[in-house]
């Protein structure tokens, strides 16, 4: 047996071997996907007499203990660094953008049409795109350019029909709240990847999360709408904080710890397509043909994202041969 005949064999199982499975894209999307039934969520418990207030208030009560029996699971038996005053200053002060975030997104939903509100609020992958520009000091990649053009393009398609009329009657301080969450949420999940790769996702998730209760807490009482709790109202608190906050905070950090906070608030652009599927799933609402455009544009712009629109070529292209 000659040398190249010997190792060949090696070489070709070495060649042949996969590449190692890459679970971030998919931590994100669940985390959307589950972020996403938060408005399905909220509006039950709305429906209920519970007040803002209260909704938010219950969200973050309900989730920071559960916060933490995770993170105790996640990190048992781990050996972990303790965390120093540098670490938990700065995750006080990355929480506070959150708190800020969120009571503004509920706050502009009183102002203006939720339509109109998520398209606003969807403008922080952008806010993503110019931080990190800046801190490199660099323009931003093509590919991720063109991945927010086209998928905020079908966005747009996708929230909008039928809502057109009411721009006219557009409240400014409904659209300075939703910029105002838009902006603070980008800055949020721009200062959250340096941050979990310092502490650990699960640690930075349950230390953050707690600051965003002590926000909420001393904000609630501005926010007004009662303070009343029924059981029904009750469950849909345990639902939201579970599984519209607890379940996605976790892959959500994880998987920008690995995959990066312009890819991962790209591929989030899907929320609010996915929460009109819901909403026609289970509220009943219908959705035109416009709309169904958007889908479409929607799911080619995260194929831009992640390269996918190269293989659908590559095989294109292959077929002519």
């Amino acid at each position: 047996m000659s040398a190249q005949e010997g190792v060949s064999p090696v070489l070709s199982s070495s060649a042949a071997s996969p590449a190692p499975f890459d679970w971030a894209p998919w931590m994100v999307f669940i985390a959307t996907l589950t972020l996403s039934f938060k408005g399905i969520a909220v509006k039950a418990a709305y429906g209920t007499g519970m007040g803002i207030a209260m909704v938010v208030a219950m969200r973050f009560v309900f989730s920071v203990p559960l916060f933490w029996a995770g993170e105790r699971l996640i990190n048992r038996g781990k050996v972990l660094a303790p965390l120093g005053w540098r670490e938990i200053r700065a995750t006080a002060g990355v929480a506070s953008l959150f708190a800020i975030a969120t009571i503004s997104d509920l706050s502009a939903l009183s102002f203006i049409d939720a339509g109109v509100s998520r398209v606003i609020l969807f403008t922080f992958p952008a806010v993503i795109l110019i931080v990190k520009a800046i801190e490199r000091r660099s323009l931003p990649e093509t590919r991720h350019l063109i991945a927010f053009a086209v998928t905020y393009g079908g966005l747009v398609l996708v929230i909008l029909p039928g809502r057109l009329e009411m721009a006219a009657g557009l409240s400014w301080e409904g659209i300075a709240l939703a910029l105002v969450s838009a902006v603070t949420y980008g800055l949020f999940l721009t200062r959250t990847q340096s941050l979990t790769k310092r502490m650990g996702s699960a640690r930075f998730t349950v230390w953050s999360n707690t600051f965003v209760v002590l926000y909420v807490l001393l904000a609630t009482p501005f926010l007004g709408g009662g303070w009343e709790l029924p059981l029904e109202g009750l469950g849909w608190s345990l639902v939201n904080a579970i599984f519209c906050t607890v379940v996605p905070f976790f892959l959500l950090f994880e998987g920008i710890n690995r995959w990066g906070a312009e890819k991962a608030g790209l591929l989030a652009l899907l929320g609010p397509v996915i929460t009109i599927v819901f909403a026609c799933w289970l509220l009943g609402e219908t959705i035109e043909l416009a709309q169904l455009a958007g889908f479409g544009i929607v799911l080619l712009g995260v194929a831009t994202l992640q390269g996918t629109d190269r293989v659908i070529l590559r095989a294109l292209r292959g077929s002519r041969t």
